[in-house]
């Protein structure tokens, strides 16, 4: 079996976990501060502070933003929902914006159509390791002085206009997932740029409410935090990072020969202002040339190949029915009809060559 994603080591992720565990500082240690301070000047963020995983790093930000009953958070239509979730769990309510057909990222001005004077939050979803459009994005955002929360979860080491995604706007959130760029088998990350007080206050939330003086809680505070053996693999994983960059370029490079010009596939497409480091090899399959897209995944996987489906429209989802949805047309049309295909740094060309022939049994 092919597997969809498998996490892979390039460095001393091993020494150094065995180095917690021989200090017995297991919990908090010295992995936490070395991770965020190297994963701060790879972002040229102010600020890193790290978190149990992702989602939790979107529900930290809404905690220090004061997000309440009744505010809105625009969210795109395609990706994974993370942000649309928390929102639900806090009573924010989400207000879903389409995507491009193309880039599948949400787009300005799709976004701008969904601002009311009740919107506090945007969020762009770097979906598969592109970069939304973010200039036109955060241009709005400051003339209506709303905050924009990069969900960069899926686009580690992706770039745009230079920039490291995440790091472009007020926040950037990441996942340290077992299938993610790297990980730490779960995980998360937050960067910021904005003042002293907001990072005191996240690191607040995430600490029981605590900032200096143990057990004195100036918030009504969580524990979110990230272990000293996580973080020890995330270090080394940093420390590895231009193999990884490396390692997924070339697994992208090869996808993109064998599926170039190919009748019926569409891959994703990255605009020249960004720099991909790619999460995973999503294509758009035509319903007139392949078969049903939720059939080729289980045909595949009895070939020995595991893929995933795209993510799905909160228009098809019982749980936002009470939402305004039916706008989204590009982000149904991709929730019904994307395939992502195995990716990881491990993946060897003979393997792409298998999946892509297999792949392409199932034409009608």
């Amino acid at each position: 079996m092919i597997p969809w994603a498998r996490p892979n080591y390039h460095g001393y992720e091993k020494k150094y976990v065995n180095q917690v565990l021989k200090s017995t500082w297991l919990g908090d240690g010295i992995f936490i501060k070395n991770f965020e301070k190297i994963f701060s000047k790879y972002i040229n963020s102010k600020s890193a502070i790290s978190v149990s995983n992702g989602t939790i790093a979107i529900h930290l930000v809404y905690l220090a933003m004061g997000l309440k009953k009744g505010d809105e958070v625009i969210v795109p239509g395609f990706g994974y929902l993370a942000a649309a979730n928390v929102a639900l769990q806090m009573g924010i309510k989400p207000v879903f914006a389409d995507v491009d057909l193309e880039t599948f990222c949400v787009t300005a001005k799709n976004i701008e159509k969904k601002i009311t004077n009740k919107t506090k939050l945007i969020v762009v979803i770097h979906t598969y390791g592109n970069v939304c459009e973010l200039d036109p994005i955060i241009k709005i955002a400051k003339s209506k002085k709303i905050t924009v929360l990069e969900d960069s979860a899926e686009s580690l080491g992706s770039k745009y206009k230079g920039k490291q995604s995440g790091g472009v706007a007020d926040i950037g959130t990441y996942s340290f997932h077992a299938t993610k760029t790297i990980t730490t088998g779960e995980g998360g990350m937050i960067v910021t740029n904005k003042n002293k007080e907001f990072t005191e206050r996240l690191r607040a939330f995430r600490d029981h409410g605590v900032k200096v003086t143990r057990y004195f809680h100036h918030l009504p505070g969580h524990n979110f935090r990230l272990t000293n053996i996580q973080a020890a693999i995330g270090y080394a994983q940093m420390e590895s990072f231009s193999k990884i960059d490396t390692e997924r370029r070339r697994v992208y490079r090869y996808y993109i020969k064998l599926f170039k010009n190919i009748d019926g596939i569409r891959p994703q497409i990255f605009s020249s202002q960004i720099d991909p480091v790619v999460w995973t090899f999503a294509i758009v399959l035509d319903p007139e040339v392949f078969i049903h897209r939720d059939k080729i995944i289980k045909k595949m996987k009895d070939q020995g190949v595991e893929t995933r489906n795209g993510f799905y429209s909160p228009c098809r989802l019982p749980l936002y029915k009470k939402y305004k949805t039916s706008h989204l047309k590009n982000s149904n049309k991709l929730s019904k009809n994307i395939i992502c295909l195995p990716f990881f740094t491990s993946l060897k060309e003979k393997e792409i060559d298998y999946i892509a022939k297999t792949l392409l049994r199932f034409k009608r």
